[in-house]
């Protein structure tokens, strides 16, 4: 209460108590000389001093000597007070000196008191420091840092934002987030969010990353990325934001839009669907990214590899297998395949995969290949087409040949029949006359098999196959064909000529060579055809050389680097530019090497190497001739089936005379009721069969009988394929009685 005297004390500060404080007391006389009786906790003894027994240096000790506190003296003296800091030794003190009064105040010495501070200096320069530290690290940051306090006033403004925005931070602290750096469009949203906070704590903008439009000191917008967080600090509440601009992020954004907005409109122009698959190291598929029309394309196949999709023909699943193993290895960053895929309707479609390597694991397995789905149904059946047109041109090309020679064997057996059938005609007359029908006979055979091979279908069918003989017979084939004067010239190297392959395709192939060699020639030339044996250099495995070389116009560089191409052609209407591209895709196929050189005014060299076939047994086959089991053909019951009036009783005599068991038929229920008491023991079967065709009689048969009863199919019809099936043969039309026997001897054999 006023002027209660217990609520006024009087401190008094005896000598004890100022010996506990960390503080030095003293006084001067007018001289400015010490006088005694200094006291304070400030003369306390260090641990070393405690050790060596001596009192640490103080501010007493240095009076006399130190000019801070020797000036200072001097102006207490004269009536002044003075305070500052002074340093000494380990320590700091704040030091505070006045004139000392007498009563009358006559000035008559010096007071003096010095307060120990070294620990509060210390904590003064930690944090300092501190605070250096971290305007450094917000300097050096490549963000935007602005903190600001709870009225939106900037409180720091670091290197970064004076970039961003162009305000320096002398100029920005101070000012408010909504005059500077906040479109006006945003500032009532901004307050509204500050006043939210106050009231409720809560803030939708606070702890995560936003996107949100600033503007800098001239005035321009520009997109930003923003993180604010919330500070509570002893000066108050405060929020500090990290700012990036992001014009550049958004500009790339952008561009990549357009770019996959491009590449969809040209996918969808050219009907493809994309794919994106990352695989482990082990190569399976752990994310598929796929396109709409992918998907569109094969369904839910489209979220596995190619060669896991269900829907893939059959036919072709092993090329598409083949094509991806060897994608997976390390050496091979390209996967290209061409299939079918079943639609459920009667055409399956046609696809192209075409796939690239982008990354690979360390042990150089893919990780990520991307490609695209083309659908090519409609250029397949373009290219069905205009191959039967190819096929139609390049009889076209012989036909009138083939129609030439044929009549020349008709009219040499029609002409030796009549003689033959003289009645004053020698035996031996009649006998040279037989031999002629025979070798004519023999002449019309070779040039149908010939013809009806040019329309066999383009699947690959491997088989052994001689070149020689191949290349004779093509030769033979196209002759007629080319006018006199252009000489065709053969070399054939002795030895080994033979390869798998289609037997042919390979004629078509030899043979469009040889009807381009006879379009590059202009008047009188030559043609050479050679087969050599050689040996490649990669490895030194035996191949097969087929040249095809003429002295015609040649090509120039730019038509000779197109010249494989599908559709490329230099023969205007004349051509359709699939000659040299399936001769391409029938020796890639083949698992060979197409090469071919020309020189303009002097002539194309073409040459097709392909691997020769491996032996795999020694010596001619003679010892194993010798130990195949001897048959009596009395024993052998032959049913033959073919509704042909004129070729079926030849053939039935010429099997009775042979000494075979016949029974003949002319369809196929005729057919199966005589095997039920027959029970042929070998079956010679039209495929051609009225009722139902020879392979299904046979495999009734089989069904019946239980066991594989060895058949012999002979047809003139060019499509047939001969089914898979164990003790079978092919005998095509026109066919030599000889041949025949020996099928039948070969099927009793087994």
């Amino acid at each position: 209460m006023p002027g209660d005297p217990r609520s006024k004390k009087i401190f008094r500060l005896d000598l004890e108590t100022v010996e506990m404080l960390p503080l030095v007391i003293w006084e001067t006389d007018s001289e400015g000389n010490l006088l005694p009786g200094a006291a304070g906790g400030a003369f306390k003894r260090t641990a070393v001093a405690e050790v060596s027994k001596e009192r640490e240096l103080c501010v007493v000790d240095v009076l006399d000597t130190d000019p801070d506190l020797r000036n200072a003296t001097r102006k207490a003296l004269v009536g002044e007070r003075t305070a500052f800091d002074l340093k000494l030794e380990s320590r700091v003190f704040i030091v505070t000196m006045a004139p000392r009064r007498q009563d009358d105040g006559t000035i008559v010495g010096a007071f003096g008191i010095a307060i120990d501070a070294t620990s509060e200096r210390k904590a003064q320069e930690t944090v300092s420091l501190r605070d250096q530290q971290i305007r450094r690290l917000f300097d050096t940051a490549l963000d935007a840092v602005v903190t600001c306090d709870i009225e939106s006033r900037i409180v720091v403004w670091n290197s970064g934002a004076e970039r961003l925005f162009g305000w320096s931070s002398e100029e920005a602290v101070g000012l408010c987030l909504t005059d500077t750096i906040i479109p006006a469009e945003f500032v009532e949203r901004h307050n509204a969010g500050m006043a939210r906070f106050v009231d409720t704590g809560e803030g939708t903008v606070l702890g995560r990353r936003i996107e949100i439009e600033a503007q800098d000191r001239d005035g321009r917008r520009f997109p930003v990325e923003l993180s604010i967080s919330p500070i509570l600090t002893s000066a108050g509440l405060s929020f500090s934001g990290f700012v990036r601009e992001i014009s550049d992020r958004r500009a790339a954004e952008q561009a990549i839009r357009e770019g996959e907005e491009r590449l969809g409109l040209a996918l969808r122009a050219i009907d493809a669907g994309a794919w994106d698959y990352t695989l482990d190291a082990a190569g399976a598929v752990v994310n598929a990214s796929v396109s709409d029309r992918m998907r569109s394309l094969i369904g839910d196949d489209a979220d596995v590899p190619p060669p896991a999709r269900s829907s893939i023909h059959l036919d072709d699943r092993p090329s598409v297998e083949e094509s991806w193993k060897a994608l997976l290895s390390d050496t091979v960053d390209v996967f290209v395949a061409e299939y079918r895929v079943g639609t459920g309707d009667r055409r399956d479609r046609w696809y192209r995969d075409h796939g690239q390597v982008f990354e690979r694991w360390e042990n150089g397995a893919p990780r990520r290949i991307a490609g695209v789905l083309t659908d090519i149904s409609r250029q397949r059946e373009i290219e069905e087409v205009l191959l039967a047109t190819q096929k139609i041109e390049a009889l076209g090309a012989v036909a009138g040949g083939f129609a030439h020679d044929l009549n020349n064997v008709l009219s040499a057996i029609q002409g030796h029949a009549s003689l033959a059938s003289l009645p004053a005609s020698p035996a031996d007359k009649i006998g040279e006359s037989l031999d002629v029908i025979q070798t004519a006979v023999t002449r019309g055979r070779a040039l149908t098999q010939n013809m009806m091979m040019l329309g066999r279908p383009t699947k690959i069918r491997r088989s052994s196959v001689d070149v020689d003989r191949v290349c004779r017979e093509t030769v033979a084939l196209v002759r007629p064909a080319v006018t006199k004067s252009i000489t065709i010239k053969e070399e054939y190297a002795p030895g080994a000529s033979r390869v798998l392959t289609d037997s042919n395709q390979l004629q078509q192939a030899i043979l469009n060579l040889l009807v381009n060699a006879r379009d590059a020639i202009d008047g009188e030339g030559c043609i050479e055809v050679g087969v050599s044996l050689i040996s490649l250099e990669l490895d030194g495995s035996p191949a097969i050389e087929i040249k095809v070389k003429d002295d015609g116009r040649g090509m120039p560089r730019e038509v000779l680097g197109n010249a494989t191409e599908a559709f490329f052609t230099t023969k205007g209407r004349r051509g359709n530019g699939l000659g040299l591209a399936m001769v391409r895709s029938f020796v890639t196929d083949s698992g060979g090497t197409l090469e071919i050189d020309s020189t303009p005014g002097q002539g194309t060299e073409v040459r097709l190497v392909l691997p020769a076939e491996v032996e795999t047994s020694s010596g001619d086959g003679s010892d194993a001739a010798r130990n195949l089991p001897k048959i009596e053909r009395s024993d052998v019951r032959v049913l033959l089936a073919e509704d042909h009036p004129l070729l079926r009783p030849m053939l039935l005599e010429a099997m009775s005379i042979a000494g075979f068991q016949v029974k003949a038929t002319a369809s196929s229920e005729e057919a199966l009721e005589v095997e039920v008491d027959w029970n042929a023991t070998i079956l010679v079967l039209d495929v051609n069969l009225p009722g139902a065709t020879g392979d299904k009689v046979a495999e009734a048969i089989r069904a019946r009988r239980g066991r594989d009863v060895p058949v012999i199919f002979i047809t003139g019809n060019n499509e047939f394929e001969v089914p898979e099936w164990p003790a079978v043969e092919l005998l095509r039309k026109p066919f030599g009685l000889a041949d025949l026997m020996d099928l039948i001897d070969r099927g009793m054999r087994g």
